[in-house]
């Protein structure tokens, strides 16, 4: 069976032979990747953290009817603000799926016909408010996409309707907070990928010193990029304010691949002509990058597995993965055949300006080269004295993290889906302004929808009468509205004894009072809570309405469940931040099962995995001191740091095996050279991958800013990890080898002994 190094070095000779080739194919599958990429959609808020649900669905289908809530302050009562209010009304009873709009114009109309020009008259029928609200009801069942031209025609309407100046309009709901999100997400994208680009930039420029084309690997990267966009447009994935942080992400990531390959086809280049180096390169980097960039996709597709029905985390995980898989296709088929073509036009240049010369490569270019420099010298050194004293290192790396996983509980956590949006964005201040001015605001609507075969039978509304009653008594319910409500207004206060005369009753109410709680065989209940409640609170309320089902006894054969956006999806980032120690030990087995698959060898299986062992302790530390709290997405961030972090240790460690396996090589001499030669380049991708990750601490979004410092936090750890307490682990568990191969050696030799003295 072919190994993975020849596979390698035949890739390189392939590439070396037909670098335009691979280049022209680039071009191609770039300009595809352009066309997926406009297939992209976005989705934002609750929903992107809902999942596929029955139940939430039906409730979707049948009653959920968004709203554009319209605010309108000053002089209500004036005739001209009055038909200011009638024209914005009329107009957006016009737009498709809207399904109706609820209005104080309506009741002026109703009582004169028209909108009276008397101010007196006006007031007659709604009174002298200072605002007013309109409600913009949607038809059920929309998506976000199909909401968000609606919030677009509300504020063309609101031009149109000329309101007197004076007169403050302010609209808000769902449909704008979608639509206000969605720009921000793409603009935030695009910002945030600019200035990690920038970052890396700048990075690249001051840290990676000696090579050609030190600006290359961005480039390469930045391909990666564009690639995954258009693979997650083909794949229907959505970008969502989680997702946008995994492109900063993936070229911090991505850049590290291309290091790799960059840094060591510089250093075949030394000894080697060009069609060799690039094999050899190849071949010797290629399956330590190959198996880390594997490892990176375990510790994504970890949070994917663990997160399975809640679709942000979903979406993000195989973002992320799909971006690890094509940054290290493009680091090979970008960077390496414009490698090639510099070296050939230069090494032709050269010739012709001194035929005489023997070598392949300009003179300065091998002397810049053959030199480590005094960092990799530094690292190198450092690596030996750590590795020699490997009882000391571990055991102050074990105390630390002892004490990082001891304060893991003490960490404050963020799961406030309103808390991960920026606090100034506009749709979100009007919503607040909203509900201090009108009291309200859908965010403190939930819904319990109903099914059942006798829905209308008095058996059934009796019980919905009696969980209104032990529900509105509870602390954090400020009201209950249920079907049997709605019948009792239209029959005198009370309900009917038949079903003959519920049916009568209901006949007489108009269809679109009806709609909202009876459609298509299922009945919704309709409860109000207070505002500005803490997740923990919220929480307590779930409880608190689940309990008052059960204690009002539904009869049989009704089935009642509390739902909607916010009901489903808040238990859900719960039970992510809650469970996300499961999720870091997946990605640790995952990892770990991997590595044992590939090496065969359970020391090359561990070894790389105990640096990153001590980074999650020590991140937790981190954490404290910065006061950052767990978020839904930082509590994957554990996982994600056993894939990122193995990178950098299973590239040291298989650059020590490379120089332990030559003859004369002690172990303390390969831990210095893989120190001084891999750990100058994971030393500058490590460093450039900091930079990049440090875009998202600009990021609008506070999630995201948190996430940004929380990455370059552990990414600085992964890196001071791989060359502090790698080396050490390597002689710790070579010791440790060498120990049970003596025993056995002496079992073996004991066992060879006793048959020959008995012969004798």
């Amino acid at each position: 069976m072919m190994s993975l190094r020849t596979i390698f070095a035949r890739l390189g000779r392939l590439i070396q032979s037909r670098p335009l080739i691979m280049l022209t194919a680039v071009v191609v599958v770039t300009g595809i990747a352009f066309s997926g990429a406009a297939q992209i959609e976005s989705v934002t808020g609750d929903r992107a953290f809902v999942g596929e649900n029955p139940t939430l669905n039906t409730y979707d289908d049948n009653f959920d009817r968004g709203t554009i809530a319209t605010l309108v302050r000053g002089e209500v009562t004036e005739p001209a603000t009055m038909r200011a209010i009638d024209r914005y009304d009329r107009r957006m009873s016009e737009v498709d799926d809207v399904e109706q709009v609820i209005s104080p114009a309506d009741q002026v109309r109703a009582e004169y016909g028209r909108i009276p020009g008397s101010q007196e008259k006006i007031q007659r029928v709604v009174g002298n408010p200072d605002s007013t609200v309109v409600t913009i009801v949607l038809e059920p069942g929309l998506t976000q996409q199909q909401s968000r031209p609606i919030y677009t025609d509300a504020i063309n309407a609101k031009e149109w309707g000329e309101f007197p100046s004076g007169v403050s309009v302010t609209i808000t709901g769902s449909a704008a907070f979608s639509s206000q999100l969605s720009g921000l997400i793409q603009q935030s994208t695009q910002q945030l990928l600019g200035l990690a680009v920038g970052l890396m930039v700048i990075a690249l420029f001051f840290l990676f010193r000696g090579v050609r084309l030190r600006l290359l690997p961005i480039v390469a990267v930045f391909v990666g990029v564009i690639w995954t966009f258009g693979a997650i447009g083909y794949a229907g994935i959505p970008n969502s304010t989680l997702t946008s942080s995994v492109f900063p992400i993936l070229i911090g990531l991505g850049i590290d691949y291309s290091i790799q390959f960059h840094e060591r086809y510089e250093e075949e280049l030394e000894n080697h002509r060009p069609r060799e180096a690039l094999p050899l390169a190849l071949g010797g980097v290629g399956p330590p990058v190959l198996v880390a960039m594997f490892s990176a996709a375990l510790g994504f597709g970890a949070t994917w597995v663990s997160t399975i029905g809640s679709p942000a985390f979903v979406w993000f995980a195989q973002t992320s993965i799909f971006g690890v898989v094509l940054t290290f296709i493009t680091g090979l088929f970008v960077l390496l055949p414009v490698l090639t073509l510099w070296v050939r036009f230069r090494s032709t240049s050269e010739e012709e300006a001194s035929p005489s010369h023997e070598s392949e490569f300009p003179p300065q270019e091998q002397t810049g080269s053959s030199n480590i420099g005094r960092l990799g010298q530094a690292l190198g050194r450092t690596s030996r004295t750590l590795a020699a004293n490997p009882f000391i290192v571990l055991s102050i790396a074990i105390v630390v993290a002892a004490g990082g996983f001891a304060v893991s509980s003490d960490l404050e956590t963020t799961a406030d889906t309103e808390e991960f949006i920026p606090q100034d964005l506009p749709a979100y201040t009007d919503l607040q302004e909203f509900r201090s001015v009108a009291g309200g605001g859908d965010a403190v609507q939930y819904s319990i929808l109903v099914s059942g075969e006798q829905l209308r039978d008095p058996d059934v509304l009796r019980w919905m009468e009696r969980f209104r009653v032990i529900a509105s008594d509870k602390q954090q319910i400020t009201s209950v509205s249920t079907p049997a409500t709605l019948i009792k207004q239209h029959n005198g206060g009370t309900l009917p004894e038949t079903e003959r005369e519920v049916r009568q009753t209901l006949a007489a109410i108009p269809d679109d009072q009806k709609a909202q709680y009876y459609s298509n065989g299922h009945a919704q209940i309709r409860i109000t809570a207070e505002q500005d409640m803490n997740t923990d609170e919220e929480l307590g309320l779930f409880d608190t309405i689940e309990t008052s089902i059960a204690l009002s006894q539904p009869p049989s054969g009704v089935d009642a469940k509390l739902t909607g956006q916010s009901p489903v999806s808040t238990p859900s980032i719960v039970e992510q931040i809650e469970n996300r120690n499961a999720t870091t030990g997946l990605g640790f087995a995952l990892v770990f099962g991997a590595l044992l698959l590939y090496y065969r060898n359970l020391l090359r299986a561990v070894a790389p995995l105990v640096p990153m062992l001590f980074v999650i302790g020590w991140q937790n530390l981190y954490m404290l001191a910065l006061s950052i709290s767990v978020s839904p997405l930082g509590a994957s961030l554990g996982a994600m740091s056993v894939g990122i972090g193995a990178e950098y240790t299973i590239i040291v460690m298989e650059r020590y095996f490379e120089e332990v396996e030559q003859t004369g090589i002690s172990r303390l001499d390969a831990v210095e050279t893989a120190g001084s030669r891999v750990g100058k380049a994971i030393t500058v991708s490590g460093m450039t991958t900091v930079f990049g990750f440090s875009a998202l601490t600009l990021s609008p979004f506070p999630i995201l800013a948190d996430f940004g410092w929380l990455t370059v936090g552990v990414i600085f750890l992964t890196l001071i990890a791989s060359l502090a307490t790698l080396p050490p682990t390597l002689i710790a568990l070579g010791r440790l080898s060498d120990k049970i191969e003596s025993v056995r050696a002496d079992k073996a030799a004991s066992r060879n002994i006793v048959p020959s003295e008995t012969d004798d």
